[in-house]
């Protein structure tokens, strides 16, 4: 665009110099004058307004899936003259879902200013909105500049919790199968095994009839419950698959159930009340949407969801 401009400026004079040799009077050499000087004038009076824009960019920090949100563009220029023009390309990107879009913007006799852009919320996910390629051009389009560079803003559409069809409460769940391990300090439990004394056992806890039938020594030793803990892996990255994590999330943390939310690869997030849960949702959302691996470690209970169910062991 500048060197375009730049050689009708250059064509502009060529056309005033022959006028000017051509035309009898003092009106040609005046104008041979004011086509050379005036583009150079008003392209040093522009630079003070180019180089003071600044442009900021805002969005709703969350909102929920199917809602208006807007992201909002301002332009601000403590500066007389506006901005003959600035154009940049903005594209908005679906970091979880990967989807993007690019839209070449383009603003003329820019000053202090809004400019609104919808956003697409139809899909769940961290919306991250850049400017990119930023330019402010002079008057006449002979000179730009780079603006400076605008931070991304991040907009995460968070999903509708909704229970999947084959669960809809924790009710129906079998219960949770949980290992044992010896009692710290001994003492009553209704579970327990027998093993043979070892040097240091308490003479209480010795079985003395079953120790009398084998001649050896039976150790009645007390056991108490671990539970290994809750995880729920996601291995679908449908919208059905995320709002049903989000809804048995919500449904673990109002039954007082800890557990662990496996996504995107190796990523882990534990989560304990409600604010974990909307925590660990937006860290989900704010990555590249991938089928969680393999999953180290046991635990008393795994839900699994994917395509569009939630099944559990």
């Amino acid at each position: 665009m500048c060197w375009l401009n730049l050689f009708y400026y250059l064509l502009a004079i060529g056309g005033a110099f022959v006028f000017s040799r051509t035309y009898i009077g003092w009106f040609g050499e005046y104008l041979l004058w004011a086509v050379m000087l005036l583009p150079p004038v008003l392209t040093l009076l522009s630079i003070p307004s180019m180089r003071a824009l600044r442009i900021r960019c805002s969005a709703p920090t969350a909102i929920n899936l199917g809602e208006g949100a807007e992201l909002s563009i301002r332009f601000s220029c403590r500066r007389l003259l506006p901005v003959r023009a600035c154009r940049f390309t903005l594209r908005i990107k679906n970091v979880f879902t990967g989807q993007e879009t690019v839209q070449e913007m383009r603003f003329a006799l820019v000053a202090d200013s809004v400019s609104l852009v919808t956003l697409d919320t139809q899909s769940s996910g961290m919306l991250l909105c850049t400017l990119e390629n930023m330019k402010v051009y002079s008057y006449l389009g002979l000179l730009a500049l780079r603006a400076r560079e605008v931070d991304a803003v991040g907009c995460i559409v968070m999903p509708r919790p909704q229970a999947p069809a084959n669960m809809d409460s924790l009710d129906a769940l079998p219960p949770v199968f949980l290992r044992y391990r010896p009692k710290p300090g001994g003492g009553f439990a209704e579970e327990h095994e027998l093993r043979l004394y070892r040097p240091g056992d308490s003479v209480n806890s010795i079985h003395w009839k079953l120790s009398s039938k084998t001649d050896e020594i039976i150790i009645r030793e007390p056991l108490e419950p671990v539970d290994e803990g809750t995880a729920v892996l996601l291995r679908g990255q449908s919208e059905a698959d995320i709002a049903h994590l989000y809804w048995l999330s919500l449904r673990l943390c109002a039954a007082n159930i800890k557990h662990s939310i496996h996504f995107s690869g190796s990523q882990i997030s534990q989560v304990e009340n409600e604010t974990d849960c909307l925590r660990a949702m937006r860290r989900l959302l704010s990555c590249p949407g991938e089928a969680c691996g393999e999953v180290n470690g046991s635990y008393s209970r795994v839900f699994t969801v994917d395509k569009g169910e939630v099944r559990w062991r």
